[in-house]
């Protein structure tokens, strides 16, 4: 357990950091990142958590499976965003 501190200690930081982000993009309904960084970064951190996973590592399993779920939040409210089209009022003629 001695080994895990400073990787539990790295974890609970970053996870901290990431909490008024989420909070923010939830308020806002809106995710405020290009679609190609929200799957990117979700296809990177799955990959990590996974390899975390093999390590048995838990302090990096947590922190990368974490990691790939807020990219799924944000992706949510990616795709919940009014598009261009629906926001202008219809003609009637």
């Amino acid at each position: 357990m001695e080994n895990d501190f400073f990787g539990l200690l790295g974890m609970t930081l970053i996870i901290i950091a990431w909490l008024p982000e989420i909070v923010e993009t939830v308020r806002a309904k809106n995710a405020g990142m290009r679609l190609e960084f929200l799957l990117l970064y979700f296809l990177g951190s799955a990959s990590l958590a996974y390899y975390a996973w093999q390590l048995n590592s838990l302090p990096f399993m947590v922190l990368n499976t974490i990691a790939a779920v807020v990219p799924l939040i944000n992706l949510f409210y990616y795709h919940k965003r009014p598009r261009k089209n629906e926001t202008e009022k219809p003609v009637m003629g």
